[in-house]
């Protein structure tokens, strides 16, 4: 499955927004390492921390975030997304936040029976007390 126009779009404007949060680190289309399986959410957020770009690099991390964001894609069944969430809460990620550009809404996920839908207001993430504009997502 492709990341579209669409897709990419969010996803820069997710990033930039959410690089104005203190206390966090955004990564994007990191291999996170779960048992066996390999899993490369959209993004991931990490209590914040220096990275040494001449140190040794990482290629899978075992170290789970504090949240991840899928953005949908048009060839993505969100069926298919929240199997991942729920494989991700099981491995100790606290939040999880699905992105669905058309609808421009965001689901931000606090156990796999449990969310809030946000839609032209403040996103708000309970559980890791992110926070930020609407606007600044889909404007």
């Amino acid at each position: 499955m492709s990341p579209s126009y669409h897709h990419g779009y969010v996803c820069s404007k997710l990033i930039a927004a959410l690089s104005f949060v203190p206390d966090i680190t955004v990564f994007t289309e990191l291999t996170l390492q779960i048992e066996d399986n390999d899993y490369i959410p959209d993004i991931c957020l990490y209590p914040k921390r220096e990275v040494n770009l001449t140190g040794k690099d990482i290629l899978r991390m075992t170290e789970m975030p504090l949240v991840v964001i899928e953005i949908l894609s048009p060839t993505q069944i969100v069926q298919d997304i929240l199997d991942k969430f729920d494989r991700f809460f099981q491995a100790g990620i606290r939040s999880c936040w699905l992105v669905i550009p058309f609808a421009q809404t965001v689901s931000v996920y606090q156990s796999i029976n449990q969310a809030t839908v946000f839609h032209n207001e403040k996103i708000h993430d309970s559980v890791s007390q992110i926070e930020i504009e609407w606007q600044a997502v889909f404007s």
